[in-house]
């Protein structure tokens, strides 16, 4: 059975081959159930690619019994409760709903403006700063952790406290022979605790800490933990931009899609309308001999 499967696996590619690329090569049944037939193809396209013959098989099989669990499943499910119109309209419903994201998708891919420019970022940032404060104290700068018995220690403490190129240069050079860790994040802004975590040492304050040192360095047995912060956000504070500039991104073309649907919607209400194409009735009310009007005026 195994060695069958195999051969039905690889089936299709030999009939392609054997009858060319013009010629559609027939489908071949699997299994079926009453009338519900699993072609080999469906197998195929249902496995990733590059599996042996082995995991082949084996994944090929849990397929073919998950769909005859599930369509066994299925018609029962079918034969007990027969056409139930709350079914049908849930279904319907879904079907119009995935048609109608799709559609949106596909306008949204083709027509909407995805660009977003620096400038775009920093009016938003600017307007809405007070959306983004900050919940952890962040850092910039540099972090070494070096054994106390690597050469030249004295020089790594002292070029570590001045922010020059020369001195960082070596530091660059020092780290790559000598340290365990070296973390250089002038660029990029780090949580205060990450780094911390990284120290044997407890600082109660880190706000008060943040604004009366630059420099942090600590000892145990074994290594020297060297910490320098060229600047910092406090908690509370308005993150900085570059720090939320992706987050910044991503509202903004949120924005624009929720913008873009709601126009795009009622411009093709309003061209439906110019075209005749949307017909209101009045509905009649009984008991009041009035009418009730129906008429929609979009937002």
């Amino acid at each position: 059975m195994k060695h069958l499967l195999w051969l039905l696996l690889l089936m299709p590619a030999w009939l392609q081959t054997c009858l060319g690329k013009e010629t559609e090569a027939p489908r071949v049944a699997v299994v079926q159930v009453s009338d519900a037939s699993l072609y080999l193809d469906e197998i195929q396209n249902a496995l990733p690619t590059g599996l042996n013959s082995v995991d082949s098989i084996r994944l090929a099989n849990n397929y073919i019994e998950n769909w005859v669990k599930e369509t066994l499943l299925y018609q029962a499910a079918s034969t007990n409760l027969g056409q139930s119109p709350e079914i049908e309209r849930m279904v319907e419903n879904y079907r119009r709903s995935l048609i109608i994201y799709q559609y949106q998708q596909q306008a949204l891919n083709e027509k909407m403006e995805t660009e977003v420019t620096e400038a775009d970022m920093a009016e938003y940032y600017e307007k809405n700063a007070n959306r983004f404060l900050s919940n952890k104290n962040l850092i910039k700068g540099l972090f070494i952790k070096v054994p106390l018995s690597a050469p030249g220690l004295d020089k790594l403490k002292s070029w570590y406290k001045k922010n020059d190129a020369e001195s960082l240069d070596n530091i660059e050079k020092y780290s790559y022979q000598n340290a365990s860790i070296y973390e250089y994040f002038y660029e990029n802004w780090m949580s205060l605790d990450d780094v911390m975590d990284q120290i044997p040492a407890n600082i109660s304050d880190q706000v008060k800490f943040l604004r009366n040192n630059k420099f942090l360095e600590i000892e145990d047995s074994n290594y020297c933990y060297l910490l320098y912060i060229s600047d910092y956000i406090t908690t509370g504070s308005p993150q900085p931009l570059d720090y939320v500039s992706a987050q910044i991104k991503n509202i903004l073309i949120n924005s624009r899609k929720t913008n873009f649907i709601h126009q795009f919607e009622n411009d093709m209400f309003e061209q439906a309308k110019r075209k005749g194409e949307i017909k209101y009735f009045s509905i009649p009310v009984v008991d009041t001999a009035s009418t009730l009007d129906l008429t929609i005026d979009p937002q």
